[in-house]
């Protein structure tokens, strides 16, 4: 696939896709612009530009020619009345549809399978995957939006601030509160976890692991941690709809971390690694340290972001040093949750990738 089409796919699924967003979306701002002039001038695509939003909509043009030559992968995104086949023109309904499509190119561009006939089928007839056999745990890394696991009879979810669900080893719910707090109704959200936790463990085997939350920005995980909810409580807090929440934030570096998030092996491989270089580790996960290094000090691995434990490890009543293990883009946020004599150790992403061999 070009990078012309990867785009208008793009843009078909995420229905308007923000402008701001097309350099990441084909890897590069200067091709980027490019293309865009491209397929301005030969009608595929246009720009709408109000209400202080900037996003890219398919024309007829381009519908016609993704529906010819992708078939399955563009048809769903593309005809009836769904959201991305006519996007609407409230700021708040165009909102909801960039969050999605941030998430969709970021998965992208991480290398995780998005369109159809890159990824098993979900929740389709008799829940199969796309080659007609059952879809099997762990069977590759892909993504799928609501519009793909949401069923007509899912009307207690129907508010729910999900963008998608991410699976591999296991599987989480995907949000999007880009650069502020989400709204967050508790029981329609745990409606979501129930539902998909039924399902997943019917069809596939696969358990829901938590909710990955992606943002803008390292800063937002520190929001998300001292969140009480605002002054009307619908914002997002802390609760226990999940057992487990993890920060992403929406930046390059940070695929390596939401891989690792459906990865067992890869998880399992760095912390062994890791652990290699302390006097002991803790394997148990009865323990919030990970370990203690070889003078005695607490070591905590804080590289997944999940937020209540990094909660947790700050409660802590510190009354000599401990180390925090963390990734590069992290250490600074990290670094104004704890007192100083806590180290924080980053880790370079890369290094990580290339120990793993994920290059």
């Amino acid at each position: 696939m070009d990078k012309r089409d990867e785009l208008l796919l793009l843009i078909a699924v995420s229905g308007e896709l923000p402008a701001d967003w097309v350099g990441m979306a084909v890897g590069s701002e200067s091709y980027g612009a490019v293309l865009l002039t491209r397929l301005k001038r030969d009608g595929e695509i246009k720009l709408r530009n109000r209400d202080g939003l900037r996003g890219y909509i398919l024309r007829e043009k381009a519908k016609r020619y993704l529906k010819d030559k992708y078939g399955s992968a563009a048809e769903p995104f593309l005809s009836g009345s769904s959201s991305t086949n006519h996007v609407k023109s409230e700021p708040e309904k165009r909102l909801r549809l960039y969050r999605m499509s941030q998430v969709w190119i970021f998965c992208q561009r991480a290398g995780i399978g998005i369109f159809a006939g890159e990824k098993p089928e979900l929740f389709g007839s008799g829940y199969h995957g796309a080659n007609g056999d059952a879809a099997v745990q762990g069977s590759g890394v892909s993504y799928y939006g609501t519009a793909e696991w949401k069923l007509p009879t899912d009307q207690e979810i129907k508010g729910s601030r999900a963008c998608g669900l991410l699976t591999g080893s296991n599987a989480y719910v995907v949000y999007n509160t880009m650069d502020s707090l989400m709204k967050w109704a508790e029981k329609t959200e745990r409606n979501v976890k129930s539902r998909l936790e039924i399902r997943l463990r019917r069809n596939w085997n696969l358990s829901l692991a938590g909710a990955v939350f992606m943002g803008t920005g390292e800063g937002m995980a520190g929001r998300l941690l001292s969140s009480d909810g605002g002054v009307k409580g619908n914002l997002f807090a802390l609760d226990d709809v999940y057992e487990r929440y993890y920060y992403v934030p929406l930046k390059k570096e940070a695929a390596l971390q939401l891989l690792l998030l459906v990865s067992e092996e890869g998880r399992r491989k760095l912390r062994n690694f890791l652990c290699s270089a302390l006097g002991e580790s803790y394997e148990d996960g009865t323990r919030l340290e990970d370990g203690r290094d070889k003078t005695g000090q607490p070591v905590y691995f804080c590289y997944l972001m999940e937020l209540w434990k990094v909660r947790r490890i700050a409660a802590q009543p510190f009354g000599r040093p401990a180390r925090i293990f963390c990734f590069t883009y992290q250490a600074a946020e990290l670094r104004t949750l704890f007192p100083d004599w806590i180290a924080i150790e980053a880790i370079d992403p890369e290094r990580v990738r290339n120990f793993l061999g994920w290059d």
